[in-house]
């Protein structure tokens, strides 16, 4: 499996040079698109240039999962040294800071640029392919869209929607600009109102065709011109499509922009719908127990959605998060850990509960002070190397759990507590379920806990603190306010590209 997907990034890479090539920016003369969308293959071609853009290391192969985001939640311990310290402390003045907010943001517009080039390509070139594969290819672009959009929405624009009281003054405002079509020409901001709704609609289109023409599709009707995927098409392979945008990763997608909004009726019905009609998976501990070389450590069993990470062990894991490399200790000052204190509070040692759960065991490496992050360890020859979890399952059961608590009433609570019991099953806490006496207000903190245990490494526990108007973010002493939660825009898109921050700071 990893073998095909490497396969086809290579063959990209060797007709495109490399990555930046393709994605930089450019006046739609400066590229040959009669050529380059005269075949299937060539939509096929750019859809993977999108997601080799994305596992850099200044997107989803470091700083959009386990850097950057990791250090706005406070999920490591650092030193004075560290190339995050700015980060950890939010002085999103410093040069540090804006250089990885810099990067991220034309990263993420240069892919969205491309997405939209393609999805433009479908309506103009679209007849090159057959009617299935058309549809797939239209659904994957406009559900990919959707979910860069919404991670810019997380991070530049406001949170707790479901319970500030000027909502309707946030969601009136300009935010971030949000584009259609492939255009050379500044896009303007659009107001917040008309983003997410822009976003619904990408996905409610994404998901009607993967519903009628997705080969893992259980629901929707096939329509007369739908056609079977021939077997030698590895690029629908249903073990493949995993790491690019999928029907799965769509429905969740939804879910998490239902989340993010405060619907959290819509979103409970997306949770249904996936837990109904699909199969969502759970490692098991036998995956754990195995040989070194075999282990999936990175729980990629679980995902609906991620992304092939091109060399990120040696860029980002060993550097930043290995002790030793090879033989020697890692001397790097700028190393990420977990204190031994912190890693006992998490894991809930006073209670028992490190010594059983597979996030602490397998995830961490204990030493006399600190643990050491393994959850991405890789070593040559493992058959799970390279992953990039953006979307698994825990995150479905904590969606039904908070949906569950937010509706209210004493039978909800209790479900809520199934819910949870059942992630805790499959993280080896069998033998310690939480009581079905819990309060709502309990079962509450037991969610945050297993936010807490469960996403290091993923990029999104600062979102989740974000989306819920967290007061304060645990190690830290500021203040967990608009000014901390909303990204400044690069400076330049200020200056010169006439945009409005949504935050004045000093």
């Amino acid at each position: 499996m990893k073998k095909v997907i490497m396969a086809l990034c290579l063959i990209w890479s060797l007709a495109f040079v490399s990555c930046e090539n393709w994605l930089d920016v450019k006046p739609k003369a400066e590229i040959k698109w009669d050529v380059f969308f005269e075949t299937e293959q060539g939509f096929k071609d750019a859809l993977l240039g999108c997601y080799c853009t994305l596992s850099e290391r200044s997107l989803y192969g470091g700083e959009m999962t386990c850097l950057f985001l990791d250090a706005l939640a406070q999920q490591y311990y650092y030193t004075n040294t560290s190339s995050y310290n700015s980060v950890f402390m939010y002085q999103y003045n410093s040069s540090q800071v804006t250089g990885f907010i810099d990067n991220i943001w034309s990263k993420m517009y240069n892919v969205l640029a491309n997405v939209n080039s393609i999805i433009e390509a479908v309506e103009e070139h679209g007849d090159v392919m057959t009617p299935t594969v058309r549809s797939l290819v239209k659904a994957e672009a406009y559900s990919l869209r959707a979910y860069l959009y919404l991670d810019l929405v997380r991070l530049f624009t406001w949170g707790n929607l479901a319970d500030r009281s000027d909502r309707a003054e946030k969601l009136a405002g300009v935010a971030i600009p949000y584009a259609k079509v492939y255009d050379k020409y500044i896009v303007p901001q659009e107001t917040l109102e008309n983003i997410l709704q822009y976003l619904h609609e990408d996905l409610d289109t994404a998901i009607e065709l993967f519903l009628n023409y997705s080969p893992e599709s259980k629901q929707g009707k096939r329509p007369e011109d739908y056609t079977e995927i021939p077997a030698e098409d590895t690029f629908f392979d249903s073990k493949l499509i995993v790491y690019r945008m999928n029907l799965r990763a769509a429905l969740a997608t939804r879910m998490r922009l239902n989340m993010w909004e405060g619907n959290y009726a819509a979103a409970n019905k997306d949770v249904q719908t996936l837990k109904d009609n699909y199969q969502l998976t759970w490692i098991a501990e036998s995956d754990l127990l195995k040989a070194k070389k075999e282990q999936d450590l990175a729980f990629s069993k679980e995902m609906l959605f991620g992304l092939e990470g091109f060399k990120r062990y040696e860029s980002v894991i060993e550097p930043l998060f290995r002790r030793y490399i090879g033989n020697e200790i890692n001397k790097n000052p700028q190393l990420l850990s977990l204190l031994n204190t912190r890693a006992n509070e998490i894991y809930e040692r006073d209670k028992g509960l490190s010594v059983a759960d597979w996030r602490c065991i397998y995830w961490w490496e204990k030493s006399e002070e600190t643990y050491a992050f393994e959850k991405f360890y890789e070593e040559e020859g493992m058959v799970y190397s390279n992953n990039i979890p953006l979307l698994r399952t825990p995150e479905i059961y904590y969606a039904e759990a908070e949906c569950l608590l937010r509706e209210g009433g004493a039978g909800n609570v209790r479900k809520a507590v199934e819910v949870l019991n059942e992630v805790r099953k499959n993280r080896g806490l069998s033998a310690s379920p939480l009581a079905e006496s819990l309060s709502s207000d309990e079962v509450w903190e037991e969610l945050i806990k297993e936010w807490r245990k469960e996403f290091v490494g993923d990029g999104q526990l600062f979102f989740f603190y974000k989306r819920i108007g967290s007061e304060s973010i645990p190690y830290t002493s500021v203040e967990g306010n608009d000014e901390l939660y909303v990204l400044p825009l690069p400076e330049k898109e200020v200056d010169f590209g006439g945009r409005t921050d949504l935050i004045e700071r000093d």
